[in-house]
């Protein structure tokens, strides 16, 4: 039972963190302006952070059986 309860935290923490991938993506796309360029690197490097969690949590799933 405890297990199944981590699973959907973890599932919903997952969510969480492709929805903020893809907004940081949407965000970089409108900023590149050179005057933006500091800034834009710096969601470059948030969003990489971000891709690296949800691989490691995508790589959690998958062992346990929880993708999809």
């Amino acid at each position: 039972m405890q297990d199944d309860r981590n699973s959907g935290t973890l599932k919903g923490y997952l969510q969480r963190l492709e929805r903020e991938h893809r907004r940081l993506d949407r965000l970089i796309g409108t900023s590149k302006s050179r005057s933006k360029a500091e800034h834009v690197s710096a969601l470059k490097r948030m969003r990489l952070r971000i891709k690296d969690r949800i691989v490691a949590l995508r790589r959690q799933f998958d062992g346990r059986g929880l993708t999809g």
